[in-house]
């Protein structure tokens, strides 16, 4: 008898060929054998033959391109049937795997069977579809494999490149205007006139750079965008060096912007600042909605089982190009009073714990 080493593809045809070459090709790529009716380039019963030969007799797993109208098609549905009856054969009840396309009733057959979620994207399904391939069911890939005739498929239906707007979702902040002037204030003008700087300065010399204007007489200033490309020569300040005191004070801005919103403060073991929600904010739930855009987030919460309180937090850091922004980072964070904040090493335990089924590989940078 064979080894089992193909992935056959249960779709609809035609609505879901798109789909179905698409994921065929990069499997293919990935090294496995892959079987679908979107091969048949020609018709013939002959194909059929081979097609319900290869379900019965070469397939290890067999992946369903799972929605409303797929389910209800009486060739998909047929497939099913010989699936189930070749998973009973061989005993693996997970032999067959719905991939979520859109919401779905799914079959009898396949009641019990754990999707994996397409719906949200097809690049986040195909990464979590080879996390499961690779890492639980051990699925053998050849090192060789060819997806020429995939490829070849996939470029044969494949969609004209179309010139259109799309609405980016990123973690950049664009900040949309400057402040138009720089000063710099000598330590000796300032005392004379009364003046006690705020934050955000950075200290330069026998003075202080800042956007802060007290109108001293013959204090030094320049408009701050030639600045930031030309540097400040009156003060032998370099381009990039303006660039990296501007960043300086660019993020002192959005710590006291953050720290005004009731944000607390916490330093991470790397150094960096991370700004954390407690448990005195009114409501833990915050909604949003940006252009089409809508939703709520809760930004802390207690376990009752492990008695501790979590909390959402960010940091953010300017960064100048390719255009001028502050980049967010989310941040998770554990206390046992809703106060204090576990000290590193614990609070890394934690998390790998505690929010383990929260965030997968993708997600580990994110805190």
């Amino acid at each position: 008898m064979q080894e089992r080493r193909a992935i056959f593809i249960s779709h609809a045809t035609p609505e879901d060929n798109p789909f179905t070459i698409w994921l065929g090709a990069k499997l293919a790529a990935a090294g496995y054998e892959v079987w679908a009716d979107v091969l048949r380039l020609n018709g013939g019963d002959d194909w059929q033959r081979k097609l319900e030969q290869a379900l019965r007799e070469r397939a290890c797993k067999v992946l369903l391109a799972a929605n409303a109208n797929a389910v209800s098609k009486q060739g998909v549905r047929n497939e099913i049937q010989i699936a189930s009856e070749v998973a009973r054969k061989i005993g693996d009840s997970n032999f067959i795997i719905p991939l979520r396309l859109a919401p779905f009733e799914a079959p009898f057959l396949i009641a019990h069977a754990q999707y994996i979620d397409f719906s949200r994207g097809w690049a986040t399904g195909l990464y979590d579809l080879f996390q499961v391939l690779q890492q639980e069911y051990k699925v053998p890939a050849q090192q060789a494999a060819s997806a020429e005739l995939w490829c070849s498929l996939q470029a044969m239906h494949g969609r004209a490149l179309e010139s259109r707007s799309e609405r980016l979702i990123s973690n950049w902040l664009r900040i949309r205007k400057l402040p138009e002037t720089i000063f710099y204030y000598r330590k000796s003008e300032l005392g004379p006139h009364g003046v006690v700087l705020s934050l955000p300065r950075v200290e330069y010399g026998d003075g202080f750079l800042t956007c802060e204007e007290h109108g001293i007489e013959n204090a030094s200033q320049t408009p701050l965008e030639g600045a930031l490309e030309d540097g400040w020569s009156e003060l032998g300040i370099s381009p990039q060096d303006m660039c990296n005191k501007f960043t300086y004070l660019a993020n002192q801005g959005m710590e006291l912007l953050l720290k005004a919103r009731g944000l607390k403060l916490q330093e991470m073991a790397n150094k960096r600042s991370a700004w954390w929600f407690g448990n005195d904010l009114p409501d833990s739930g915050q909604s949003f909605r940006w252009a089409e855009t809508k939703g709520n987030r809760v930004l802390h919460g207690y376990s009752e089982k492990r008695k501790l309180h979590w909390h959402f937090g960010i940091s953010a850091f300017y960064r100048g190009g390719p255009l001028r922004h502050y980049r967010i980072k989310v941040r998770l964070l554990f206390s046992e009073d809703g106060t204090t904040i576990l000290p590193g090493k614990r609070m890394n335990r934690v998390r790998r714990s505690f929010a383990k089924g929260w965030r997968n590989a993708r997600w580990a940078t994110c805190y």
